[in-house]
C-alpha cells in the first residue's frame, strides 16, 4: 500500500515538471508564482532570513577582509594578487 502511493506520488510529481516545462515562459512564471503563494510562508520566510541576512553577508565579508589581511601581513612577496612563497623555489627531487 505504501509503496503504491508513494509510486503514485512520484508519478504526479513528474507529469507536473511535465506540464511545466511544455507551458510557456509567461505561463510557467505565473503558475511558480501562484505555487509560491499557497507556500507557507512562515518557512519560507524564516529560511530565506535565516540565510540571506544582512548581518551574515556583513559578517562574511568582515570575515574575508580579516582573511585577506592576515595573509599580506604573513607573505612577504606579492605580485598582484598572486603570493609567491619560498617553498616554491626550493628545488625538489625529480622522482
Amino acid at each position: 500500500m505504501f509503496a503504491k502511493v508513494l509510486a503514485a506520488l512520484g508519478l504526479l510529481i513528474c507529469v507536473l515538471l511535465a506540464i511545466d516545462m511544455v507551458l510557456p515562459r509567461r505561463h510557467q512564471m505565473a503558475w511558480r508564482a501562484r505555487l509560491r503563494q499557497l507556500r507557507p510562508l512562515s518557512s519560507a520566510q524564516s529560511w530565506r532570513g535565516r540565510f540571506n541576512s544582512r548581518e551574515r553577508r556583513r559578517a562574511a565579508h568582515d570575515a574575508a577582509l580579516d582573511a585577506i589581511a592576515r595573509a599580506k601581513r604573513r607573505s612577504t612577496r606579492w605580485d598582484g594578487n598572486v603570493y609567491h612563497s619560498d617553498e616554491f623555489e626550493k628545488r625538489r627531487k625529480p622522482h
